[in-house]
């Protein structure tokens, strides 16, 4: 298909085609005038012959000399080229007086001869023969008979079809040698475009900045500088974009660590602070650090020790090796955890599982994280009673679990900064929950979307590739 639709062949198709039609239309118009021109001379002759033989028949006709005649008519006929293939001579009643036919299969061809039609006919062309009747006139002009002459079209169809013969000839030379000219001169004029073709091909596959060489003259070749200064301008505006987007690289690498260190700065801030003042109490007031104390910078120390491990985990995660995990499994571990904190928040519970469900690649461990960050969140939402529900399921390759809540929802402003790390709205949150369940997805090659409305509540959906997935019923039940 692609050597049907290159303009090389449809430009040579259309040059042979244009040189076919302008030698038939020659041809025919040649061959039009050619047999215009023989018939004319044809019809002159046969003329010319006619005025001839009436002159000579004149004196014979007026003493009834009917073999004089006959020879006089005769004459013309004798001779294999001859014009003439029948003569005959009528009185002025229309009588047949003499006839003479080069040989019998004339003799039938020749047109009625009543009176009315000898004196009104003077030519009938027909398709092989060239009827002519001319008066027969007395010197004192008066008409004493009529002569009428058949003419025939064989010496002149012959000449005619072998002129034709040969203007077919020479037709199809000058179609052959005006096509491939034709051909040559195409691929020569688009040579240069081809070139061009390949060279924005190659641009157009990376290779930015390569330059054709400058071939052609003309509009081709401004073309051709004109793509080459385009090729160096890309060249240079790529360049400069690589330059800019690798400055913004590391503006947005420089940017992320200021966002990560202000975070960091104001989440161990607090617990810090508490266990100044206790160290303050005990240096300044000479007052014995009680053993509630010391439980709150225990405490304290922890909470600076589980942000410091959030923000490594986030910052500079542990690569796990992963293995076949049944999503079910984790989200039942979940499930298991979390069921004494949602009893006593008065929030019932549904789950419909995928039974026979594909496993897929991932850690155990970083899935169960990442899931119960989710529940959590949901908990956290329906702090006054609610309904929360859980299913799996398989589709086109995939699969999903759905996380449903109806509690206060989040709004469309904080909807688009909830993966953003130490964003949160809870007084005591660090920000870095759904931050860390973001990349774990991430790590898993999977999807993770965020559905919500204040007042009507939130619906986690998580995607992960799996292999081959086996055709799946369903459980339900209620907690």
């Amino acid at each position: 298909m692609k050597f049907f639709d290159s303009i090389t062949l449809r430009l040579s198709v259309y040059i042979a085609l244009i040189i076919t039609l302008t030698a038939a239309a020659t041809g025919w118009v040649i061959m039009r005038e050619e047999l215009n021109e023989h018939e004319d001379e044809l019809k002159k002759q046969g003329n010319y012959l006619a005025e001839f033989i009436s002159q000579q028949v004149e004196e014979p006709l007026l003493y009834e000399e009917r073999y004089r005649i006959y020879s006089l008519l005769q004459a013309p006929m004798e001779g294999k080229e001859s014009l003439v293939v029948y003569a005959e001579v009528y009185d002025i009643k229309g009588e047949t007086i003499v006839t003479a036919y080069k040989n019998e299969k004339y003799r039938s061809m020749s047109p009625p001869h009543n009176v009315e039609a000898l004196k009104n006919l003077k030519e009938i062309d027909e398709q092989t023969i060239y009827h002519i009747s001319v008066p027969i006139n007395a010197s004192t002009f008066e008409i004493i008979g009529f002569l009428r002459l058949g003419i025939t079209k064989e010496f002149f169809l012959a000449a005619y079809l072998k002129v034709k013969r040969d203007l077919y000839l020479l037709s199809a030379i000058i179609i052959s040698i005006g096509t491939m000219l034709g051909l040559l001169m195409a691929r020569r004029i688009m040579q240069p475009l081809l070139l061009l073709h390949k060279g924005v091909r190659k641009v157009g596959a990376g290779d930015v900045g390569f330059e054709m060489p400058v071939t052609g003259i003309g509009e081709i070749k401004d073309l051709t500088l004109s793509f080459n200064m385009m090729s160096r301008k890309l060249k240079e505006l790529i360049d400069d974009i690589r330059s800019a987007q690798e400055n913004l690289v590391r503006t947005e690498k420089l940017y992320a660590v200021g966002e990560f260190s202000a975070g960091v700065a104001h989440e161990i801030k607090n617990p810090l602070t508490s266990i100044k003042m206790l160290m303050d109490t005990a240096k300044y007031k000479k007052q014995a650090l009680t053993e509630r104390d010391i439980d709150v910078i225990v405490e304290e120390i922890n909470r600076i020790d589980n942000i410091v491990r959030q923000f490594l985990a986030f910052a500079r995660p542990e690569k796990t090796e992963k293995a076949d995990v049944n999503i079910n499994n984790v989200l039942e571990e979940i499930i298991a955890i979390t069921t004494p904190k949602m009893e006593r928040s008065s929030i019932r519970f549904g789950k419909a599982f995928s039974r026979d469900i594909e496993q897929i690649k991932g850690s155990h461990d970083t899935l169960k994280q990442a899931f119960l960050n989710i529940v959590l969140n949901a908990i956290h939402a329906m702090d006054g009673g609610g309904m929360l529900n859980i299913s799996t399921s398989v589709c086109s390759g995939s699969v999903s679990v759905v996380i449903n809540d109806n509690g206060a929802g989040i709004s469309a402003e904080n909807l688009q900064r909830v993966f953003d790390p130490f964003f949160t709205t809870k007084e005591n949150g660090t920000g870095m929950g759904l931050a860390l369940t973001y990349n774990i997805v991430k790590d898993h090659s999977g999807e993770i979307e965020i559905d919500s409305a204040p007042g009507i509540g939130t619906t986690v959906k998580v995607t992960f590739p799996a292999g081959n997935i086996n055709s799946s019923a369903m459980s339900e039940g209620e907690a």
